[in-house]
């Protein structure tokens, strides 16, 4: 079922706040996006979970991708089975603005929000790395 635009509106920019504060390195404000419990789960070896491992996600990333972007397109969102959890689906694009700047990754994506607080915070974020492909 489809979400009401107000809980569109607030999903596409919880999950700008999710591609801002991951690319700034701000571990905080990645991980308050979350549930307490929250998962991050797919873009690395081991699934990430709760909000004290999560802080050290942007970091890490910001490590490994030299000023790196994130980018999400072709976001939708539905209820998952009642008004307080939305399940959404979208591509998340990766690059690395470092010299020219290069596409890095593309990730198939969903997240399973629930609300909290004044409005969502995501459960559990699945992405499924697509390769790249040979240069």
């Amino acid at each position: 079922m489809p979400v009401s635009s107000e809980d569109y509106a607030f999903v596409s920019q919880h999950l700008a706040q999710y591609c801002w504060t991951v690319d700034e390195i701000d571990g905080d404000g990645w991980a308050a996006l979350f549930t307490p419990d929250g998962v991050f789960a797919g873009a690395l070896p081991e699934d990430i979970a709760g909000n004290e491992a999560l802080r050290q996600v942007p970091v890490n990333a910001g490590m490994g991708i030299p000023e790196m972007r994130h980018f999400i397109t072709n976001l939708t969102c539905e209820y998952a089975g009642r008004p307080d959890k939305i399940t959404a689906r979208y591509y998340t694009c990766i690059t690395s603005w470092q010299g020219a700047g290069q596409f890095y990754a593309l990730a198939l994506a969903t997240a399973d929000l629930v609300r909290g607080g004044d409005g969502w915070l995501i459960k559990r974020s699945n992405n499924v790395m697509l390769p790249r492909m040979p240069a």
